[in-house]
This record gives structure tokens, sequence and C-alpha cells, in this order.
């Protein structure tokens, strides 16, 4: 006998004495069963772990299973058959076991609602546990990423202060030729001082009967007299000038302002009427200028890249190892084409050039090539042996402050790496709920600090809103950012209220290697009502700004940095729909020109200023706050600024 049979030939109508629940999940229970268009019997031999006769209760609703297991096969196997049912329908049959389990079951239905809620409960805490596994191998890489960096930091650091020690001797050095310069100056002032006595005696014993051979001698004097007077005269100049140089270059800290310091050396102490910088590529052996409006748009002029294989002022000057000098278009000429230059290049450039002297200074440090410097002149000049003497001190001073940029700007770019890839990507998208943010870095001739900033979904659907700064600067202050960052997201997995995460944190600074000061503000807003709470470990207090424009600021207590014993306190905070919530750190507000109680006042009136485009634009508003805010001060530190906006 066939095994395939209809639901008609086997199943008897539903009993009328059921309750109308158990009829619903029963009737729906029935209709998955006929869909397999399959008997009981071989239903049960598919299954044994399940008789015919409990089938069969099922299927009369006669008896209301406790589990999914029954549902769960029969909708698994029209998956099978190629009859799947929809997520909505599975969790309509769902909801109709629980209800008539509940009607014909009452003890059972509180088992299965308990067992839910623990495998509801288990399942959170599992899912908990690899996301804080996660955080915690994440944390981990950042932390050995951070070692890495604080160990190249430290090389960095080592190879600054032995460098700064030899530039100190070095510079000891000048000073001590400085002083014997100086000496040797007194000593011809005090020849001159002796001529010109010997010279007064002379005419004053001749006076009245001076001879032929008397007249030669004073004649002598007076030209032996002005020409030590002219020599005393420049080498006071030079000396003078390499002083201001070395001035001028002492105050350069990036290779920006050292490009600066050549222009303006050259205009003021070389009288030059261009001036050029390049650094030397030791990859691909080419001089880059960095600098190159020094150079004159003409044909055969130097390119942007400049081969140490072509012949170029500067690239002599560097292969040399010593200046490169050339008083006149011939010189220049005769000097080029005999290092093997292209011959009718050179004539081509003088013919179109207005430039008629030359000279090219090579940048060394350490022994290795750095660079090279050139100048130019519009009239031919010669450069004489004192000159020459001055003009390679010059290159000296330029080639240590070229490696002291370089070395700073090193250490800057490793930090701000650090402390961008420390911030969020994005900032998460919340239905009912906007977020933006602004970062701006300080000045790029100041080291980056510890501002960060974060938002991310609890599980109950909330969103949690932090802003932090951590005192200090460079990669110090980046790596404690990455630290608190980190551990406010792991603390905050099972949805502990601010006052809670802020006091968790005060016990984790014990652990800490090194004493930060560090502060923050903790959010959490549910989406759509803008209802929250928050806490403040020191952080500035948020505005609130209305629908209208109108600026509020929070006058709660805004509690003690990270770590200071303190009792944390939260409250409450509503952002009402229409309403914007703006965190900021005190970069905003403070600078060396603007304390902070001026600057939140003055952030009150610049957002009661804001156009209506941006009261109602949270990233429109918060260009407009920080363009103000910093407009006529020089930022000195990093600018965090957080929104939270509630639409209407």
């Amino acid at each position: 006998m066939s095994e395939i049979v209809h639901r008609s030939a086997e199943l008897a109508p539903l009993s009328p004495e059921l309750s109308p629940q158990v009829m619903a999940w029963a009737g729906e229970l029935r209709a998955q069963f006929t869909a397999l268009n399959m008997s009981i019997s071989l239903f049960s031999r598919l299954h044994p772990i399940i008789d015919k006769g409990t089938v069969s209760r099922y299927l009369n609703g006669k008896r209301v299973p406790a589990d999914r297991w029954f549902l769960d096969r029969i909708l698994a196997m029209r998956e099978s058959a190629g009859t799947p049912v929809t997520d909505d329908v599975r969790a309509h049959l769902v909801d109709l076991q629980l209800t008539a389990l509940q009607v014909a079951h009452p003890h059972e239905y509180r088992v299965r609602k308990v067992s839910n809620e623990l495998e509801v409960a288990v399942t959170s805490w599992k899912e908990a546990e690899r996301y804080a596994q996660n955080l915690e191998h994440q944390l981990t890489e950042r932390t050995q990423a951070l070692q890495d960096l604080r160990t190249e930091t430290e090389g960095l650091r080592a190879a600054w202060d032995h460098d700064r020690t030899r530039y100190h001797q070095e510079i000891a050095s000048l000073e001590q030729e400085l002083e014997l310069s100086r000496g040797r100056v007194h000593q011809a002032e005090q020849r001159v001082q002796a001529l010109t006595d010997l010279l007064d005696q002379l005419e004053s014993e001749h006076e009245e009967f001076p001879t032929d051979a008397d007249l030669a001698a004073q004649r002598e004097a007076e030209e032996l007299r002005n020409r030590l007077t002219d020599q005393l005269g420049a080498a006071a100049l030079r000396t003078a000038r390499l002083q201001g140089a070395t001035a001028i270059f002492a105050e350069a800290l990036t290779i920006e302002q050292v490009i600066q310091a050549v222009i303006e050396i050259g205009r003021t102490v070389l009288l030059a009427d261009r001036s050029a910088v390049a650094l030397l590529d030791v990859e691909r052996a080419t001089l880059k200028l960095i600098h190159n409006s020094g150079i004159l748009d003409a044909p055969g002029a130097p390119s942007r890249e400049i081969p140490l294989a072509h012949s170029s002022v500067m690239t002599m000057a560097v292969n040399s190892r010593r200046p490169f000098f050339a008083g006149s278009p011939e010189s220049l000429l005769a000097q080029l084409v005999g290092a093997r230059a292209d011959e009718e290049a050179v004539i081509d450039f003088l013919a179109h050039s207005d430039e008629r002297a030359w000279v090219g200074l090579p940048l060394f440090a350490a022994g290795q090539a750095l660079g090279a410097l050139r100048f130019s002149f519009l009239r031919p000049q010669e450069v004489p042996p004192e000159d020459k003497i001055f003009l390679e001190a010059l290159a000296g001073q330029c080639a240590l402050a070229v490696e002291r940029a370089t070395l700073f700007e090193r250490e800057y770019r490793t930090a701000e790496m650090l402390q961008r890839s420390l911030l969020p990507d994005r900032l998460p998208v919340v239905r009912d709920l906007v977020l933006a943010q602004h970062f701006r870095s300080g000045s790029r001739y100041v080291e980056v600090g510890g501002d960060w900033y974060d938002a991310f979904v609890l599980q109950d659907g909330r969103v949690a809103v932090v802003a932090g700064d951590v005192v200090g600067k460079g990669a110090k202050a980046a790596g404690g950012m990455g630290q608190i960052r980190n551990a406010i997201r792991a603390l905050a997995l099972t949805n502990p209220p601010p006052e809670t995460v802020l006091t968790s944190l005060d016990r984790l600074f014990d652990n800490f290697e090194e004493e930060q000061i560090t502060t923050v503000a903790y959010m959490v807003v549910e989406p759509g009502t803008g209802e929250g709470t928050l806490a403040l470990a020191g952080y500035p207090p948020p505005l609130l700004i209305s629908s209208e424009g109108v600026p509020l600021l929070w006058d709660g207590e805004p509690g003690t940095p990270l770590g200071w014993p303190t009792r944390r306190r939260q409250f409450q905070f509503c952002v009402p729909p229409g309403y914007t919530a703006v965190l900021y750190s005190d970069g905003l507000v403070k600078n060396r020109k603007r304390g902070i109680d001026v600057g939140l006042a003055e952030l009150c009136s610049v957002a009661a200023e804001a156009p209506p485009g941006a009261v109602s634009s949270p990233h429109m508003l918060l260009d407009f706050l920080v363009d103000r805010m910093l407009a006529g001060y020089e930022q000195d530190d990093d600018v965090t600024v957080l929104a939270v906006h509630v639409p209407v």
C-alpha cells in the first residue's frame, strides 16, 4: 500500500471542544503537514524519536508540543521539498504555538518561556563574549602596533638626541672658530692701530721737510690701513651674516620653514635674485626640487627632478661635495660642458635666461648627502675666497636644519597616523537619530594630541556617544586615547549606565603604566525620543541647540578627570525632536589668547547666530561653529566636535 496519502484520508475533523487558540494552532499545523503530502506512519518511520500516536495527537490538537522540534522538522522537510515558507509565516506559526501552549498547558508554557529567555540570554552572552574577544584581539593588535610605533619613536628620539648633541658640538666648534676669528680681528686692529701710530709719528717728524721717500711711505701706510679696514669690515659683516643665518635656521622646525629661511637668507644675506632648494631621493638618485619658483622657466632650465648623472649647478655641487661657483655665463658654459652636459641645451638656456652668475651649495650631514641649494644673480660677479668659506659654513647650518626638520616631520606623521587609525572610519547610521562629527588636527607645526570620539549602538537599541581628550602630545597621547576608547567599548557591552562606565574606567586607570590626565563625556540616547543620560569626567559641558537656534549650555556637575578619586554621577539629558546636542573638546573654546569662560560665552553667541539651514543640519552646524570659533585665532590644539540630532 502506498505511503503517500492525503490529509483528508487520515486526519479526522478537529474537535469543537478545543479552545480557539488551540484550534487556530492545530489548523495551521495541519496545513503545513498536509503540504508534505505524507502519511503519519511514514513521518514516524523517518523520525523514530516520535511515535504515530504523538504525531496524531499533535495534528488533532489534543496535545500542543512543548518545544519547536515538531514544527521545525515539518518546515525543514518543506524546504527540502522545494516549498519553503517565509520568515513571517515561520514567526506566525511560533506565536500560534506559544499561545496555544499557554492555554492548553500553562505549566509547560512557563517552562518554555523561561527556557527561551535563558536561550536568548545565553546567546547574548556568547555574542558579548565573542565581541569582547574580538575587542581584546583588536586591542592586542593596536597595543602591539602602538608598542612598535613607540619603539620606532624612541629610536627616532635617540637618533635626534644623538644628532642634537652632535649639532651642539659643531655649534660649539663654530663658536670657537668665531672666537679665534674675533681674536685675529682684534690682532689686526692692533696692527692697524700700531701702523696708524707709526704713520702719525712719521708725519710729525717729517712734517716740515718731508722727502719723497717719506711721502711714498706715507701713501703705502695709508693704503695698508684702508685695506685692513676694508678686510675687518668684511670679516665683521660675514660674521654677523653667519650669526643671523644660524639664528634663522635654528627657528625652522619643518622643511617648509627651512625653505622660507633659505629664501630669506638668499635675499638679505647673499643678495641673490633667485633661490631654490632640492632634496636628494637616494632610491631614484635624483634631486627633487621642493621650491622651484627660484628656477627660471626657460628652455634648458632644470626640471622638477634632476638626475645626479645630469650636470647642473646643484648636481655638480652634490657630486663634488663642495660648492659650485660660476661668476659669468661663460664660466657656467665651460664648467657644465666640461662635466659632459649637453652644450646646445646650456647655450639655449643662457640665451633665454636673465641670470648671469650662479652658486650651488651641497647639503651634507654626518657625511650623508641631503640635497643642494641654488642661488642665482642677474649680474656677473665673482665670489672672493673669504665669501666661499662663509658659504660653506652657511650650507652646513642649512643641512643641520634640513635633517632636524626631516626628523620632526617623520615623528609628527607617525603620531598623526596612529591617531587617525584609532578614530572611527564612520559614525553609525541609526533610524530617528543623526550623528555628525568634525575633527580638525592642530596646526601642522604642533604635535598631534589625544582628542578622540566614538559612537556605537548598544544591545537595547540605544546609542552611546563618547568624546574624550588625553592631555599631552605625540604618540604617547594618541596611544592612551586608543586604550581608553577600546576600554569604553568593552565596558558598554552589557548596557551599564554612564556613571558605571566612568567608575570602571577609574579603576582601570590604576593599572595603567603611566598616569595621564584624561577627560571624557559619555552619553546614551534613545533614538526617536532623545531621552538619555549623561556623565562627565572633567569634559566641557554639552551645548543644546533648539530647533529655533536658541543655545543652552548644560550647567550640571562637570566631574573630575579619569583616575581621580571621586564618586561618579549621571544626569538625565534629553535631546527633544528638532534639537541638537553638541559635544566639543576644549580646543574649540580655549587657546593662548582666550580663556575657557570667555570661550564658552563666545560659543553660545556664535551658536545663536547660526543660520536656519545650519540649525537643521548637524553637519553644517558643526562646520559653522568650528569656522567661527577658530576665526582670528591660531589653532594650537586638536578640535573635536560631535553632534547628536533628533529629527522631527
